[in-house]
């Protein structure tokens, strides 16, 4: 039996944030888009509550409420820990940044520039508003491959749409398009599918990846002033870091994620460790959950002839949090922008796509990239060696506040002064530190020098110099 067909202008493979508010914003402009979802609609979001970056969420279109006494006031401020609004009223200033061997904590804590987020409430709400735009949101439809052509190098890539199998009633369903979208998370099920085409198609594996889980809990509010349930972050700890952010004066998120690697440590053993020791903690787990994160860097384009990625499929995530979110909301954005305009022009080319990758790459991209590897290099730092340079204020509050907020931001030279004089003592450390900086910042500088328009030659010899500065990381 023949498989159905159908034809849009674009077909995104996936509902998540990027996938969500790229149809919002194309359907919106009048595109005609279908976006295919493997989940329920009950299904989308993770059943938590997750840090996301204020300026992205503003930019989404979403009011981030005002403050009143210290807290988040407003519409769409939660009230309690199960109504259907979008933000946690908890607000977090400063987060406490505490020394992995939990011996102490740095001198001043972290300008914390994210708010609190309903994962399912987003989630629901962003699909919803595509499909008040105009868009057609499929559920329960697992995309299988791509069509068109999709072997050989970047420019040789022509993808023509996609096939798609119902959940439910098992019917194949060929889809045309200008565009297809991967949106499909980590596993980037259709990006990596362009075999030869390595500048897109590379797997997300080895450092690329975390395992994290939380578990949010109900407080006894009889107890809560005898334990220590301040927010913070146990910062590199067993190669990652552990939490506490409190949402409502009767329920705490408690939480980490690790390097996902043979022999790591599991984190619950740790959250488990937390919650013993903080006897206010109640066994009523509310919300919670956990698996692979996302903590790498993005492929070296984004796009091919009728194709692009957003979100975690393009590697749209703070490596040093595992935040992503944030970064697919900001790279819907910026498709979206680039999309409308190839749409305009006539055609989803290579060339026309092109701006999204340079609007990615020397905004957010750049930044990403050099943390990823700060954090390569300084995720194999042993909990004494942070801890030292977190006593002596060199790893300080200071420091981290852009690079947990998704900013690379290399040290001036008072600061790289004070290094050195603080840090006399060790001097291999500070030569670890220093060569995980100045490679940072390297990377940093070549990003944003990423081709402006798309040429086979220039984007080759940036991709072979980027492949020599990542081959550095120890």
């Amino acid at each position: 039996m023949n498989a159905e067909k159908a034809n849009y202008q674009v077909a995104i493979a996936g509902a998540g944030p990027g996938g969500a508010l790229l149809a919002r914003e194309l359907a919106a402009a009048g595109i005609s888009v279908a976006v295919y979802e493997s989940k329920t609609e009950n299904a989308l979001g993770h059943n938590w509550s997750d840090a996301v970056e204020k300026s992205a969420l503003a930019a989404a279109g979403f009011a981030i409420p005002d403050v009143d006494n210290g807290r988040y006031k407003g519409h769409l401020v939660k009230t309690h820990e199960a109504d259907d609004n979008l933000f946690e009223p908890h607000r977090i200033v400063p987060l406490q940044i505490r020394y992995p061997d939990l011996s102490g904590a740095t001198k001043s804590g972290v300008d914390f520039k994210y708010i609190t987020t309903d994962r399912k409430v987003l989630g629901r709400r962003l699909a919803e508003y595509a499909s008040q735009a105009g868009a057609k949101v499929f559920y329960q439809h697992r995309v299988d491959n791509l069509i068109g052509d999709t072997e050989g190098p970047l420019e040789n890539i022509r993808v023509k749409g996609l096939c798609v199998k119902s959940k439910k009633s098992g019917a194949s369903i060929e889809v045309s398009a200008d565009l297809v979208v991967d949106a499909t998370g980590y596993l980037s099920l259709l990006r990596t599918s362009l075999a030869g085409a390595s500048a897109i198609n590379r797997k997300f594996s080895d450092g690329d990846l975390a395992y994290a889980c939380r578990t949010v809990r109900r407080l006894d509010k009889n107890r809560v002033t005898q334990d220590d349930l301040t927010d913070h972050y146990r910062y590199g700890a067993f190669k990652g870091y552990f939490w506490t952010h409190l949402h409502h004066e009767d329920t705490i998120d408690i939480g980490g994620g690790v390097r996902e690697e043979p022999g790591r440590i599991d984190p619950m053993g740790v959250i488990k460790e937390m919650i013993a020791e903080r006897p206010s903690v109640t066994d009523e787990q509310l919300r919670g959950g956990g698996g692979i994160v996302l903590v790498g860097k993005s492929p070296w384009s984004l796009v091919a002839n009728g194709f692009a990625a957003v979100g975690d499929a393009a590697g749209q995530v703070i490596p040093t949090t595992g935040c992503g979110v944030g970064g697919a909301l900001t790279g819907a954005m910026f498709a979206a922008e680039v999309i409308k305009t190839a749409m305009a022009s006539g055609a989803c080319t290579l060339q026309a796509l092109w701006p999204y990758n340079h609007s990615w790459f020397i905004n957010r991209g750049c930044h990403f990239a050099a943390l990823s590897a700060l954090k390569e290099i300084l995720q194999d730092l042993t909990h004494e060696e942070i801890t030292f340079l977190m006593k002596k204020d060199i790893m300080s509050g200071k420091m981290l506040t852009p690079t947990i907020n998704g900013v690379f931001e290399p040290p001036d030279s008072l600061t790289m002064a004070k290094t050195l004089t603080n840090g006399i003592s060790r001097p291999m450390l500070l030569m670890k530190l220093n060569k995980a900086t100045m490679l940072g910042k390297k990377i940093f500088k070549h990003y944003q020098n990423y081709p402006e328009y798309w040429d086979a030659g220039s984007f080759s010899q940036w991709m072979a110099r980027a492949e020599r500065l990542f081959a550095d990381i120890p």
